[in-house]
């Protein structure tokens, strides 16, 4: 609990999102793995094993699998994200037979087989929509930020374990150190008076 972990303030996560075109496919693309990064907080593992058939379009949610802690999870899908996912697969994924959702441009075409690909694709987007970065800038930072953000807005801190897939709250409650003015809401007085 003594640091808390690299984050972006939520106007920047929304600055490099909404600097992202939608001309080319490697644009659609990167949108929506941006936008799915950081309205989910899935973990960069997470979003490259996501498959076509795990997203429920009817009831707004995305089957996460392979979870670090082994277990499957659900997490919504918010209208933009979806909106940026079917415009992805519909006008921009490479017309391959992949049952993954994310398909590298370059040959071969295909998954991405390794954290890499996207990492350096949020990084290239967070650059491109002016944030200056140090040597950490992937999806965990994108999922750190959402954290934050959460937890920022006062929402339940078991929602926001569940929507990290935290097994255990105290990993969550890294998080309740950016809300220290909610915290000084609720501390008692000290017991002994004023010195």
């Amino acid at each position: 609990m003594a640091h808390l972990p690299p984050r972006l303030a939520w106007d920047d996560v929304r600055r490099a999102i909404d600097a992202i075109g939608a001309t080319t496919p490697v644009d659609i693309r990167d949108r929506a793995v941006l936008l799915l990064l950081a309205t989910t907080g899935i973990r960069n593992g997470e979003l490259r094993a996501i498959q076509l058939q795990d997203i429920d379009w009817r009831a707004g949610e995305v089957f996460v699998r392979r979870t670090k802690g082994k277990r499957d999870r659900v997490a919504p899908l918010l209208e933009e994200t979806g909106a940026a996912l079917a415009d992805y697969i519909l006008r921009a994924r490479p017309k391959v037979d992949s049952p993954y959702l994310f398909l590298s441009f370059t040959p071969p075409l295909g998954a991405f087989k390794c954290a890499s690909p996207v990492s350096r694709i949020v990084r290239k987007r967070l650059r491109h929509g002016g944030i200056e970065l140090g040597r950490l800038g992937g999806a965990h930072l994108l999922r750190h930020s959402l954290a934050t953000q959460l937890v920022r807005q006062r929402r339940p801190i078991n929602e926001v374990a569940d929507l990290l897939g935290h097994q255990s709250i105290n990993t969550t409650a890294l998080y309740v150190k950016v809300a220290t003015s909610q915290l000084a809401e609720v501390a008692l007085p000290f017991p002994g008076g004023v010195a």
